[in-house]
């Protein structure tokens, strides 16, 4: 025997769980316990030294010798991780297959032998999971066995991690997470524990619990950057653009340089509004992956939003050849079209992607999409229009696909002052529908728009007096067709009902302001943004109530630059942004502001009127008589003002 193996030998021999006590052979042949331990030991040995089938035989030899004590347990223990082995290199499928399950047999024996072993246990769990290859349910017999060794050791952190994979692997991420969390509870700052805990929480649908575990993981280890990516990524997907960047600004100089941090970023800093940094972050991004679509897309979303459209109409129709059925995608390029003046091209582009959709089966999301190029068409007041694309949706067999499509078509009628074909429509459908608290508030809203209000009201005051869905239905129904003051009874009852309802607080508000009572519009939309500090709606209207007053300017400031970074691609928030400006008396910043709002929002009067008069401020004569024509040419905003303010202008020279 080499040196070396002697060497081996001793110390397999000094570290060898002892089988009995027994004393040495008492001839030169090994008998009873010590034969077996000889044995044993020597199985051990040769399989070191690599020599398998002489070492198979030496343990099946050690087993014959034994005496049916608990150490003996060890005895098949090593057998069968030795074979499981074996089982893991061999090439013959067949071979394999055979030594997998003499290794299940080997560790069923020991387990026989010693039932409360935690050794035998840990192998019972890693012999059964190779088992899994050729008899799936082994898998459950090496979780059961892992269990055990759960409830008896709570540190043995491979056991947690092997018996965690299991239940992720048999789809239960729920138990999976129970297993991790309380691994990481008990074996503080595992970094794979923490990892596979952010898995599982994930899979379960449990975010806000893989946030914490990811906060865990960054509290110890500052510089992980999957740990800070993930997190980051899970605080956008619940729209808090906020945590997400601070998160992003709290990482290292040296995660600074990854490009996945530096998208990542990018995209941060683009969703708190702060488009110039995020273009500066994204350009050499650009420069260098010219090819990454996430990246085009990103860019195209900036410039989107600074109003540059035909820089990002190109950016987004790149993007868009590879990805033609992404819906998001396809709307933002679509939007893109019709500020650029491509009304028709963007109502073809959005029936074209329903079109596919439809093809793909995806009934709900075509009709979303056909529905927004009908308001395409509205918006254009292209009244024909609008029925030639509902025509798919209107001919549908599919109930809540019509009544979707009815509804529509019967509002623009309405808008179209086509009134008595809209209630022609309306009946139309079965009686269920037409009983039904949409089709009652449409119905109702046609009649307000026909001047036919006592027959309206009787319409709302009956919706109005059922259940607060009915209330809020009515109370809207008013609202969209411009009667404020009736909308104020219903929604002031649901307000003081349901004081923590933010969306009947915001419709209160807008009341209040629309009739008159400022002071009360102010105090409401306060509460509101007490209970959703974020409701950017809300701080829009707010600040834009504070601009219009004259007061409160600064605080107006701080709300609207706090909704277009919330909103930014949003031209009525912009254009807010830019008339606070203006009140402030920072003229500059408001026609930066408000240029930016009229490529957001090109068909928008009033906010053509704000751009009007920020040119006569800074003395641009020509450039606010044109503003004003063009405010005059849309719908809306106040006219008799804006001619008033022409005729002021062709008092002027021109300039």
């Amino acid at each position: 025997m080499k040196r070396s193996s002697l060497a081996a030998f001793a110390a397999c021999l000094a570290l060898s769980p002892p089988l009995a006590s027994a004393a040495p052979p008492s001839s030169g042949a090994a008998t009873g316990a010590s034969g077996a331990s000889y044995q044993f030991t020597l199985g051990k040995l040769l399989a070191v030294e690599g020599s398998i089938n002489d070492a198979l035989a030496a343990f099946e030899q050690a087993e014959k010798l034994a005496p049916p004590a608990q150490p003996t347990a060890y005895i098949y223990l090593e057998h069968a991780q030795l074979l499981a082995r074996m089982a893991q290199y061999a090439r013959n499928p067949s071979l394999r297959d055979e030594s997998l399950r003499k290794a299940g047999e080997k560790i069923v024996e020991a387990r026989r032998l010693a039932p409360d072993n935690l050794d035998v246990l840990r192998a019972v769990g890693d012999v059964y999971i190779d088992l899994a290859a050729i008899d799936p349910a082994a898998l459950n017999t090496a979780r059961d066995a892992l269990e055990e060794v759960r409830q008896r050791n709570r540190t043995d952190a491979q056991s947690f991690m092997t018996l965690g994979r299991i239940y992720l692997d048999q789809n239960q991420p729920d138990k999976a997470a129970a297993v991790f969390q309380e691994l990481v509870n008990n074996v503080p700052q595992q970094r794979m524990a923490y990892a596979l805990l952010v898995e599982s929480l994930v899979r379960a649908n449990k975010p806000q619990e893989a946030e914490k575990a990811l906060s865990d993981i960054l509290s110890f280890d500052p510089g992980s950057l999957e740990a800070r990516l993930t997190l980051a990524d899970l605080q956008s997907k619940r729209g808090d653009a906020r945590a997400m960047f601070e998160t992003l600004q709290g990482a290292p100089e040296e995660a600074r340089e990854d490009p996945r941090f530096k998208r990542q970023f990018a995209w941060a800093l683009y969703q708190n509004g702060q488009l110039d940094e995020a273009l500066k972050q994204v350009e050499p991004l650009a420069a260098k992956e010219s090819d990454s679509q996430s990246v085009l897309l990103l860019k195209g979303l900036i410039l989107t939003a600074q109003g540059q459209n035909a820089e990002a109409l190109a950016l987004l129709t790149k993007v868009r050849a590879s990805q033609p059925k992404d819906v998001g995608l396809g709307l933002a390029t679509a939007k893109l079209m019709q500020r650029t003046g491509k009304r028709a091209e963007a109502i073809r582009t959005m029936t074209d992607l329903a079109d596919a959709l439809a093809k793909d089966g995806k009934a709900v999301e075509s009709r979303e999409v056909r529905l927004e190029a009908a308001q395409s068409a509205v918006d254009g007041k292209q009244w024909d229009q609008v029925s030639e694309v509902l025509r798919p949706l209107l001919a549908s067999t599919d109930e809540p696909t019509r009544l979707a499509a009815v509804l529509f078509q019967a509002d623009a009628l309405g808008r179209a002052k086509r009134y008595d074909e809209a209630l022609t429509l309306l009946d139309t459908l079965p009686d269920p529908q037409k009983k039904s608290l949409a089709v009652e508030s449409r119905r109702a809203e046609v009649l307000l728009r026909a001047g036919r209000d006592a027959e309206a009201g009787r319409a709302l005051t009956a919706l109005a007096a059922g259940d607060d869905a009915a209330a809020l239905a009515a109370a809207q129904s008013y609202q969209r067709v411009e009667h404020y003051q009736e909308s104020l009874p219903i929604l002031e009852k649901l307000a003081a009902a349901h004081p923590d309802q933010v969306a009947t607080g915001f419709l209160l508000g807008a009341a209040y302001d629309r009739t008159g009572q400022r002071d009360r519009a102010v105090a409401e939309l306060r509460r509101v943004l007490k209970l959703d500090p974020d409701f950017h709606a809300a701080m829009n209207y707010l600040g834009y109530t504070f601009a219009e007053a004259g007061m409160n300017l600064e605080e107006a400031l701080a709300l609207v630059s706090r909704a277009v970074a919330l909103d930014p691609d949003n031209g009525a928030y912009v254009d807010s942004l830019g008339w606070i400006y203006f009140r402030l008396g920072r003229t500059e910043q408001a026609r930066g502001a408000l240029e930016r709002a009229a490529r957001l929002d090109p068909e928008d009067a009033t906010l053509q009127e704000h751009l009007g008069d920020v040119y006569v401020a800074l003395g641009q004569t020509e450039r606010a008589r044109q503003a004003y024509q063009r405010s005059l040419g849309l719908a809306g905003g106040k006219p008799d003002e804006v001619r008033r303010k022409l005729g002021d202008l062709d008092k002027k020279p021109r300039s």
